[in-house]
């Protein structure tokens, strides 16, 4: 598997363990000072884990397009995108898009996140 293939289906299963709520993988996954930049504002690696964890709006499905690949060094990388979100809200499916653009930091032959930012569209 290429750095790029690997750096891409990381990025589908952190979208994956989002739609299943499984923060254990986030807490795996992501870097100790890993941020997350939303409409919400900017959340830690403990915050993140546990509203994966939580699970309240559920997203239901994920689809990514647009997927660009952009190494910094041989060691970092910049992965962007159109994500097309299907989630529950209030017992009803709420649909939305953003750009989403997530930095990776490979530690010990493992990608992990450092930071993921996701604007509205």
């Amino acid at each position: 598997m290429t750095d790029e293939s690997a750096l891409l289906a990381a990025e589908d299963e952190l979208w994956r363990a989002n739609r299943e709520g499984d923060g254990g993988f986030y807490a795996k996954n992501l870097r100790d000072d890993a941020l997350v930049v939303s409409k919400y504002g900017v959340a830690s690696k403990e915050i993140i884990v546990a509203t994966i964890g939580a699970n309240r709006n559920p997203y239901v499905k994920t689809v990514l397009s647009d997927q660009r690949v952009l190494f910094i060094t041989s060691d970092s990388a910049l992965v962007t995108y159109k994500a097309d979100v299907t989630a529950l809200v209030a017992g009803k499916e709420v649909e939305f898009s953003v750009l989403a653009s997530t930095v990776y930091a490979r530690e010990n032959d493992q990608w992990r996140g450092v930071l993921h930012q996701q604007s509205a569209l």
